[in-house]
């Protein structure tokens, strides 16, 4: 984040809860504002007399009541969560400065799982919400009681998909500072340049041409970089306090208590079908930690949902899924975000189904995937495969692996009683393109500004966060150009224009790039044809 606007930054940190759930008795920061470089301490009192709102959960089927402060005021909900922010000159004075701000706890029952959540048991994480339920998709209650009828083999299991720390390269960082004219400038690595600037209008009550979201490398995000969090906000604030521009970067350990975690699911699975390896029916009933603020987390079963069959063709399934708050660090995207929580509960479904009917998962696998399709196949929750030969792809993998083989092989260590035995995992699933209406539908824009001098500039809404936008606009942008009959240095200065960042950013991950791609391509046929 080398830039002339971010000379003279001072530095951000913060006082982070070390219980998972508690009321604040009492902050007392003296002996931090007496620390060597030490500018000033904030805590959640001075959010509140400058009017700074709270995080409210991201959609609005989620209960409302479960707002997420930017700084905890009365409560702490779970380990890592900012209580102070501590602003030095220098960054090493802050690491000893936040040790000398003393908050007083009064322990509270923590409600640590899922379980516990649902039950009540040890409490409510908000009890002004009146429930630890966050939201639900599905309904139970129409459930098929006959879903299984005539299954000759039907087989039940819960499946943990464990919670995970994203722990990218780089961990979370930002900085900010104000111009002459009013504008707020906010470094801030992320996922989705527009998503962040709309959060953190929110959060800092601003108009949409009062700041400006500048998006560096991002260093790996993997989903848990979607948006802003509350520290940024926290930043840009800080920095109109002092009138002067701030950076922060987190540690690690913040990094592995703070950023948003992933997975997060419970799955009761049951499968039904013939003694021949035939599936007849799928249920899927999913249980989803939030953590103690409902972030993306809470949304992830939908997509579970929406992925609940995969490419396999089964007659019968339903699903539905319940999300619970916790004390726990709070559950965002991740890495396929929902998507391959389902094709995990489908493929131990199908292997468990094979152990019973006693045949090998691969013929199970053969006998029940989707026949080839050429015309879009929507399946019975919604998704749209627009094509689709996904037996062809499994034999391939099968030969590529020498599966027969790996079998006899298996065979033979069991056979000897051998140490080290040979597992084989067999795994078919389909994965969400430049999806449509049905997975919340992705809006997209392109524009190519021709300049005078013959070069120009691609503007689009993604951003590059690993996936080398940068290069496919350029290839984009020298093959239209050679195309139209441009020289091949006309088309390498447009190329070259066109990886020059210009435009306010915004992608969700990988797949926004396909949409992109298109639009590119169409703006600047527009131009060339």
């Amino acid at each position: 984040m080398q830039d002339e606007r971010l000379t003279g930054a001072c530095y951000v940190h913060f006082v982070r809860s070390t219980v998972a759930h508690a009321t604040i008795a009492g902050i007392v920061a003296t002996a931090a504002l007496e620390a060597p470089g030490v500018l000033a301490v904030y805590t959640a009192s001075d959010l509140a007399e400058a009017g700074l709102s709270q995080l409210p959960p991201m959609m609005p089927n989620m209960n409302q009541a479960m707002k997420q402060p930017l700084l905890a005021s009365d409560v702490v909900r779970f380990v890592g969560e900012p209580v102070a922010a501590v602003v030095t000159e220098e960054m090493y004075q802050g690491e000893d400065a936040i040790e000398l701000v003393d908050i007083d706890y009064d322990i509270l029952p923590a409600v640590a799982t899922m379980h516990q959540s649902l039950s009540g048991e040890r409490g409510l994480v908000f009890p002004a919400a009146g429930t630890n339920v966050v939201c639900t998709f599905g309904d139970p209650s129409a459930s098929n009681p006959d879903l299984f009828a005539g299954c000759e083999v039907v087989v039940s299991a819960v499946i943990q998909n464990r919670r995970v720390a994203p722990a990218p390269m780089e961990s979370r960082s930002g900085a900010a500072a104000w111009g002459e004219d009013g504008r707020l400038n906010a470094w801030i690595p992320n996922q989705g340049a527009q998503l962040t600037k709309g959060v953190l209008l929110g959060m800092l009550g601003l108009k949409p041409d009062e700041v400006r979201i500048i998006t560096p490398d991002v260093g790996g995000a993997f989903g848990a970089k979607f948006g802003p969090d509350p520290e940024h906000g926290i930043l840009c604030w800080i920095a109109k306090q002092l009138g002067r521009p701030v950076r922060w970067s987190e540690t690690r350990m913040e990094n592995l208590v703070g950023m948003p975690h992933g997975r997060a699911q419970e799955q009761k699975i049951t499968i039904g079908g013939m003694q021949d390896g035939t599936v007849l029916a799928y249920r899927i009933e999913i249980i989803q930690d939030c953590g103690a603020y409902p972030k993306a987390g809470a949304f992830l079963p939908s997509l579970t949902i929406l992925m609940t069959t995969g490419p396999y063709n089964i007659p019968r399934a339903e699903s539905w899924s319940t999300s619970v708050a916790t004390n726990t660090t709070p559950v965002g995207a991740y890495r396929g975000a929902g998507r391959p929580e389902a094709a995990a509960a489908i493929d131990r479904a199908i292997d468990l189904f094979a152990d019973a009917a006693g045949i090998d998962p691969a013929q199970v696998r053969r006998k029940n995937l989707l026949p080839k399709f050429t015309e879009p196949h929507k399946t019975a929750f919604g998704a749209v495969y627009d094509s689709g030969d996904y037996v062809t792809a499994l034999e391939k993998a099968l030969d590529a692996a020498d599966y027969d083989a790996l079998l006899a092989e298996q065979a033979r260590r069991r056979a000897a009683g051998e140490t080290r035995q040979l597992g084989i995992g067999l795994s078919s699933y389909v994965e969400i393109t430049g999806p449509g209406g049905e997975a919340g539908g992705q809006n997209e824009n392109s524009t190519v500004e021709v300049h005078s001098d013959g070069t120009a500039t691609i503007l689009t809404g993604t951003s590059p966060h690993g996936q080398g936008h940068q290069t496919v606009w350029a290839m984009l942008a020298t093959e239209e150009a050679l195309r139209s009959g441009a020289s091949v240095e006309e088309a390498a200065a447009l190329a070259a224009e066109g990886t020059s960042p210009g435009y306010d950013f915004h992608a969700d991950s990988d797949y926004r790039e396909h949409l992109a791609r298109v639009l590119t391509r169409r703006a600047l046929e527009g131009l060339t044809g």
